[in-house]
């Protein structure tokens, strides 16, 4: 099993909702949603059933890294 890295994006398959990976620790995974609308936390095993990796150039940036 492969866990992306942070800062890649991933498409969540039961919604279709765009998150981008911001914290991996020992046991979960903590997505924002691109939008800023959405936090997930998820173990690592869900993560590669529940999300696909899609291209970040499909994208714009996140809302929650802009720089202010």
């Amino acid at each position: 099993m492969i866990i992306p890295a942070e800062g890649e994006v991933l498409k969540y398959r039961l919604t279709g909702n765009i998150f981008e990976i911001k914290k991996i620790t020992k046991q979960f995974v903590i997505l924002h949603s691109v939008d800023g609308s959405m936090q997930i936390m998820t173990g690592e095993k869900s993560l590669v059933n529940l999300f696909e990796k899609i291209p970040r150039v499909d994208f714009p940036r996140s809302a929650l890294t802009k720089s202010f």
